[in-house]
């Protein structure tokens, strides 16, 4: 299933879909500052709600600090709600980019699978945000994020859940590939199982898993 499922299943799936939204909290990233942590290691994490912490409390207890305390780091997060890799790449790769790192987590994919972006168009702009952060730290570990296991979500409807999660699927291989190619490191995706009031994004247990998720992929 692919990418075609889903558009077959189109107008079932949007019409779930708006229904889900509708019956769904809007979540807003925590408020504070986009930096904190302490120790020698300079980390920006960059991408979509999940960069910015939307589903926990502060971002301290939301992926940056998480990792940052993992890793002992200091850290930047860049990014915004519903953001695409086209998005992250227009908007937001400057500042990421901006300055050295030591380590960089890219996290795109969420909103590219529920738009039903091509597998195309999303590796390119994949490889653009990995390439431009490389240019800024080439000493510096990259690790791209793959999309969530949206077939895991319990929120989520059938055949919204097949759909959507037979395309983040094939967008998680596509970062895969695209990881291999660029000699990248690449972390698993939200599994879903521990979700914010929103029954969506991670809560503060959700982003702990993810964090050590690619603390673990760090390790040597």
């Amino acid at each position: 299933m692919t990418r075609a499922l889903a558009v077959l299943l189109a107008p079932v799936v949007l019409a779930q879909a708006r229904r889900l939204r509708r019956a769904t909290p809007l979540l807003a990233a925590p408020d504070g500052e986009h930096t904190g942590g302490k120790g020698k290691l300079r980390l920006v994490v960059v991408g979509d709600s999940t960069a910015v912490g939307t589903g926990a409390a502060s971002l301290d207890e939301a992926l940056p600090g998480r990792l940052g305390k993992l890793l002992g780091a200091r850290w930047r997060a860049v990014g915004r709600n519903g953001a695409t890799a086209a998005d992250v790449l227009r908007d937001h790769i400057d500042d990421a980019a901006g300055g050295p790192a030591d380590v960089a987590v890219l996290l795109v994919g969420w909103n590219d699978a529920m738009t039903l972006r091509s597998p195309r168009a999303f590796a390119r702009d994949l490889r653009a945000l990995v390439e431009r952060l490389r240019a800024a730290s080439p000493a510096g570990r990259i690790v791209v994020v793959a999309p969530p296991a949206f077939s895991r979500f319990a929120a989520l409807p059938q055949p919204l859940k097949m759909a959507l999660g037979a395309h983040a699927a094939n967008l998680a291989r596509v970062a895969q590939r695209v990881a291999d190619e660029l000699e990248v490191d690449l972390a698993p995706g939200f599994d879903g199982a521990s979700v914010a009031s929103d029954r969506f994004h991670p809560d503060a247990d959700g982003y702990a898993g993810m964090a050590s998720a690619i603390a673990r992929v760090l390790t040597p």
